[in-house]
């Protein structure tokens, strides 16, 4: 979309795949799904809730959806979230093409950052992912980015909420197992924002819950949509179809299955309090069919990225997208490749929330170093999304005019005045002419992101809570860790 800001002229690169008739058909045949097939909801609650909607219940727990009653739905949802801080200062708008980055949830292992090894994940790891997320400029929420395994496994849900809060001011987007751990961070969150009112004006804090493909809405995944709905925690539903595993193996078809997935969960959402809004995510995943491993970077997968964007602009929702990521076991020219496709794909398409930036292996690992150098790629991204301004000022013909023919604008007011503004400038990728690159050691891109990992790890602190509050998320954590032992 151009936009004209008196005499400013610019137009942000947006990439497109689908026409509006083409997402009209997918929609019209995720409405057919809800009407014709069902969604399985494993709770009486959310199966009774439905029926006294209109809805009509098959088998216990197969619900059938009228088309009027998914379209009621989408009129009567929110079309836009607002993310607040740890302070309660709102920093994520998440509407239009506004696009936010982060890393990924529990993965098990990790690449550590000192010695390079692959290894198990501890509940440290989430306290570094915290603390350098805080400090990168251009990462702008958190997420765990590791599985703790030195804590107790019913409670690591907790136990990552409470690494992450105490070590980033940035929103944070969590997991919760069930909903006994959701109402443990829930309880956090409440004390941290300093009471249920705070919390439900700002929220700081985004829940990732997804249904099972195909067409299952577990107890956990459904009690923790009807929970967060009520207390007001921002959620993200999120569909993940397999091609032909979980879903079709066409992506038209995937995807319809995917938008009938997030719409009767949508449904769910308004029947509980209407006029909520729940962030349309996930979208196809690949399946390489030769070892059965998911593919991050196959290139329908990338095409998945736009086609998220699109389809949640055609319902009106905010989505919740994906990129900067990996299938190489190593940060190497794979490693590059991908990051790069997959970050580009996600910006340009205009996707709201991109997470899963440093994952590696399939999402079976994550590196603090790919998430700094992700981190670089997202600089030069911002700088081409910003494309080229047209007006008077910028097209310059005084200035063109003084200096003339065969002179240079190196001294010029214009170059002095705005060239960091214009031209952008790296802090981890070499430009070094190759002598003064030498001198510096011979450094890889990788051996630059380490030691600013390094030296973030060991210098930057983090904006700390009050140490009530923060003794009191200490013993909200012990209490639930007793309760669910």
């Amino acid at each position: 979309m151009g936009i004209n800001d008196h005499f400013n002229y610019w137009n942000r690169p947006k990439l497109q795949v689908l026409t509006e008739q083409q997402h009209e058909r997918i929609y019209n045949g995720a409405l057919e799904i809800l009407e014709r097939v069902g969604s399985e909801f494993h709770s009486e609650e959310a199966v009774s809730m439905l029926d006294e909607a209109g809805a009509t219940v098959v088998d216990d727990n197969v619900v059938k959806m009228p088309s009027s009653m998914v379209e009621n739905a989408l009129d009567s949802c929110g079309s836009r979230v607002v993310l607040s801080d740890r302070n309660l200062e709102h920093t994520m708008f998440l509407e239009g093409d506004n696009t936010y980055f982060g890393p990924g949830s529990e993965t098990p292992y990790t690449i550590d950052p000192y010695t390079g090894e692959r290894r198990t994940c501890e509940k440290d790891d989430v306290v570094r992912a915290a603390t350098l997320v805080d400090k990168l400029e251009n990462i702008d929420f958190v997420m765990s980015f590791a599985l703790a395994n030195d804590v107790p496994k019913a409670n690591a849900d907790l136990h990552h909420f409470e690494a992450m809060v105490k070590n980033t001011t940035k929103p944070i987007l969590f997991t919760a197992w069930d909903l006994e751990g959701l109402q443990g961070i829930y309880e956090m969150s409440v004390a941290v924002a300093g009471g249920e009112e705070e919390f439900r004006s700002n929220p700081f804090i985004l829940l990732y819950d997804e249904p099972s493909s195909p067409l299952k809405h577990s107890k956990e995944a459904v009690e923790k949509l009807m929970y967060s709905t009520e207390k007001g925690i921002p959620i993200q539903y999120v569909p993940t179809p397999s091609l032909g595993a979980a879903g079709p193996i066409s992506l038209a078809g995937a995807y319809a299955l995917t938008e009938a997935e997030y719409l009767a969960g949508l449904v769910l959402s308004q029947a509980v309090r209407e006029g909520s809004t729940l962030i349309f995510g996930g979208g196809p995943t690949t399946m390489d069919m030769k070892t059965t491993v998911f593919s991050y970077s196959a290139p329908e997968t990338m095409l998945s990225l736009v086609l998220r964007k699109e389809a949640g602009d055609y319902l009106g929702i905010p989505t919740f997208n994906a990129g900067g990521f990996t299938d190489s076991k190593e940060i190497d020219q794979q490693a590059g490749l991908e990051v790069a496709n997959s970050l580009n794909a996600a910006a340009l398409a205009g996707g709201n929330l991109v997470h899963d930036v440093g994952y590696m292996e399939s999402g079976m690992t994550s590196s603090l170093e790919l998430l700094t150098i992700a981190d670089e790629e997202i600089s030069m991204i911002d700088r081409f999304i910003q494309s080229v301004q047209v007006n008077k000022d910028t097209i310059g013909v005084d200035e063109i005019a003084k200096v003339g023919p065969g002179g240079n604008y190196l001294t010029s007011k214009g170059t002095i005045d705005k060239f960091k503004e214009d031209v952008w400038s790296p802090k981890i990728i070499d430009r070094n002419v190759y002598e003064s690159w030498e001198e510096k050691g011979k450094k890889t891109l990788r051996d630059r992101a380490r030691d600013k990992v390094q030296k973030i790890l060991e210098s930057h602190e983090p904006e700390r809570l009050d140490e009530d509050v923060s003794d009191e998320l200490t013993e909200i954590v012990k209490r639930y860790e007793k309760e669910r032992a």
